[in-house]
């Protein structure tokens, strides 16, 4: 990979994507006052998407001048359940759905002690082909059982990748599966990226 290419992957593989997925993240000063709130909706031209935030949620994305890729929410501090939305330029080469399951697999087991399963199924994200990865594992130095449950999709020309996820604990994933699910129906193409 050259110099270049490094650190233009850098800098476009969104915070999200950058978090180990082992009950740590966001870290406490997330919901910092200067990090823009996002209630009821969150539109994004750049990456050409928008989606609904469920009632009663707030989420957050870096405050400028940070990307604007899409936001994230805390669920619950303790134990820990955190949701993201994101939208990033495909700079990888993971063009096709399989590859991007294939890349998002290998960064959890990267940050787990022990995966003890894994689903991969075809889903939509709104008009999209999709993919959903749902992996159980255990965490280095925690006591529990964690689920990330993640969809994702490619722009139509490849150019894009959406993204929505959360990372949570087996004992809350039902209810939390249900702001995922929610967000996920909501999502839609919102002009060209």
């Amino acid at each position: 990979m050259s110099w270049a290419r490094a650190v233009l992957l850098a800098l476009a593989v969104p915070l999200a994507a950058q978090a180990k997925p082992c009950g740590r993240f966001p870290s406490p000063d997330f919901e910092d006052v200067d990090s823009p709130r996002i209630e009821a909706s969150y539109g994004n031209a750049q990456y050409g998407y928008a989606v609904r935030v469920p009632a009663g949620l707030v989420g957050y994305r870096a405050a400028p001048p940070a990307p604007n890729h899409g936001f994230g929410m805390v669920l619950s501090w303790t134990p820990r359940a955190y949701l993201y939305v994101d939208g990033s330029y495909e700079v990888l080469e993971d063009d096709t759905p399989a590859k991007q399951a294939a890349r998002h697999r290998k960064f959890t087991r990267g940050d787990a002690l022990r995966v003890l399963s894994t689903q991969s199924k075809k889903t939509q994200l709104g008009p999209l082909p999709a993919v959903r990865l749902i992996d159980r594992y255990e965490c280095k130095g925690l006591r529990g059982l964690y689920i990330t449950d993640e969809v994702v999709a490619l722009s139509d020309d490849r150019s894009v990748v959406y993204t929505v996820a959360l990372l949570t604990t087996v004992k809350r994933y039902r209810k939390d599966k249900s702001v995922l699910d929610e967000i996920v129906r909501s999502f839609e193409l919102a002009g060209e990226p």
